[in-house]
């Protein structure tokens, strides 16, 4: 007999979860506050970089043709530090014949494309317009309320619904937190040469600007973290100074560019919880943890949790002994990935002269070292 999981929310991260049980034919129920029927359920001009390893999740759940026709993929990565000299090339052909470093997805076609495969997959309940309370957590399991007069019992219950979760406030506290006081501009661009699969992460004096291929050869989309106090100024630009500025930031190389999108703006944080579970109630990725976005990982993380967690629960069931096999799994890993993060925000946020001498003789070194620098591309496609 299967446990019986209850999964909060259904974005990126609940259905993922929710597809990989029920590859493994386990059913489960996914509570879902707002109704996903609404026109706007899907809309998110964000996007979503994805590593080999994510990818290799994908194709072991059913899901990654579906997915793989809205991918772009990363054959070139550079790294620049404010535009210097000296730059890191990260490059598919340093990989076996065939692998590419990873793939970006708009998360509105991602949204979309896991919402149709959940909608349509036998061993997946979605309740959505939803709203819940939990009223009983222990050993036994966990007990809610539903929209404040049904009752529902689960065997396991995954908090899925975000970093502002009610359920991760109510059991959880956190080991590390952190306000960046910065926020990411994100937007996309249509560019007048192709980007051949080129992703550039430039490091400027006003903070990392990422720009990331789409599947279609002449857009990208752009990720710009600056400083939180200059959000409202940049944002209440006239659009030809907005362009300008962008432009300015992302060059020449492939041509002129023009705004394709709205212009999002979303406060940086760190964030990771002291426990993974409480008796019957686990998290798992961004409800675990956040990072800062500079180096594309946040969902990668998540997403190497979710196979974790399915894969012992499927094995073992959802026992303590499961969970403290999960945290132990996971923890160790996400708090490493949020600490280099946060060093390499910190580094690359010092633009002392000394600093940038330092940095950029740290690019030189990587790229005369072919093994460190093939261990770095193997770090960042999620291999460890």
């Amino acid at each position: 007999m299967h446990p019986k999981i209850t999964i909060l929310g259904a974005g990126l991260g609940g259905m993922i979860t929710a597809l990989s049980f029920a590859a493994r034919n386990i059913p489960v129920t996914i509570i879902e506050g707002r109704s996903v029927s609404a026109e706007n359920f899907c809309a998110d001009i964000r996007t979503t970089a994805l590593t080999a390893s994510s990818k290799e999740l994908f194709q072991s759940i059913n899901i990654w043709d579906h997915l793989s026709k809205f991918a772009g993929p990363f054959n070139d990565i550079y790294v620049a530090d404010n535009k210097g000299a000296e730059m890191l090339h990260l490059s598919s052909k340093d990989l076996p014949k065939g692998e590419l470093m990873g793939y970006l997805l708009v998360n509105t076609e991602f949204k979309k494309i896991l919402l149709e495969l959940t909608q349509k997959n036998k061993f997946i309940t979605l309740i959505d317009d939803t709203s819940y309370e939990i009223i009983g957590n222990s050993n036994a399991g966990s007990e809610l309320i539903l929209n404040q007069k049904v009752r529902h019992k689960c065997d396991l219950l995954i908090v899925c619904d975000g970093r502002n979760s009610p359920a991760k406030q109510k059991y959880f506290s956190a080991q590390t937190s952190k306000n960046y006081d910065q926020c990411a501009m994100t937007f996309i661009v249509h560019h007048e040469k192709p980007h051949e699969g080129t992703a550039v992460e430039y490091f400027m004096s006003s903070g990392p600007f990422a720009i990331l291929p789409l599947r279609d050869q002449n857009f990208s989309s752009v990720v710009w973290s600056i400083a939180a106090e200059r959000k409202d100024a940049i944002l209440n630009l006239p659009d030809e100074e907005f362009l300008y500025l962008v432009q300015q930031n992302f060059g020449e190389f492939l041509g002129k560019i023009t705004i394709k999108s709205e212009v999002g703006a979303f406060p940086l944080k760190l964030y990771e919880t002291c426990k993974y579970y409480n008796k019957r109630v686990v998290l798992v990725a961004d409800t675990a943890h956040v990072m800062h976005p500079l180096a594309g990982q946040g969902l990668n993380q998540g997403i190497k949790d979710i196979e974790s967690l399915t894969r012992l629960v499927a094995e073992q069931g959802a026992s303590e002994y499961v969970l403290q096999q999960y945290q132990a799994e996971r923890k160790k890993d996400n708090s490493n990935m949020l600490e280099l993060t946060d060093i390499i925000n910190s580094v690359f946020s010092n633009h002392s002269k000394v600093f940038h001498a330092v940095r950029q003789l740290g690019f030189k070194m990587i790229e005369g070292i072919p093994y460190l620098k093939k261990s770095l591309i193997k770090y960042a496609m999620g291999r460890r």
